[in-house]
């Protein structure tokens, strides 16, 4: 039985010190928001309500995963990229449409756009609104 103590005590001494070494060579991490709320957020990141930097609009992908409708007329291509449906090509199309002819009064009015056609937009659908 003493063997077995003393067995005990000389692994737990000699694994402490390897332990504490391998927290100390670990940074702390105060905690897992963006860092200062500045640049590109990661991408399993979508807000904290901790973080102290200046907010920023929500990416067309981070609009989706939150259920957010994608409005049309105030869009840019990089959020109507984004929608399941809409080719970066088709975005800027999108856009360059709502500029050229002003804003679509209804979603049915995305067809004007080339290269979008009733399929395409029976998916993209559920994922853009137009806003008043």
């Amino acid at each position: 039985m003493h063997r077995r103590l003393a067995l005990v005590a000389v692994c737990a001494l000699t694994l402490v010190p390897v332990a504490l070494r391998g927290l100390a060579a670990r940074p702390l991490r105060s905690r897992d928001c963006a860092p200062d709320g500045r640049g590109i957020a990661p991408r399993h990141w979508i807000g904290c309500a901790a973080d102290e930097g200046p907010r920023r609009d929500l990416t067309g992908g981070e609009r989706l995963l939150a259920g957010v409708l994608i409005d049309v007329n105030t869009a840019t291509p990089e959020d109507l990229a984004a929608v399941p449906g809409l080719s970066a090509r088709l975005a800027v199309s999108v856009v360059a449409e709502r500029i050229r002819k002003g804003p679509f009064k209804s979603l049915d009015d995305l067809i004007r756009v080339r290269g979008i056609g009733p399929t395409r937009l029976a998916r993209a659908r559920q994922y853009l609104a137009i806003k008043p």
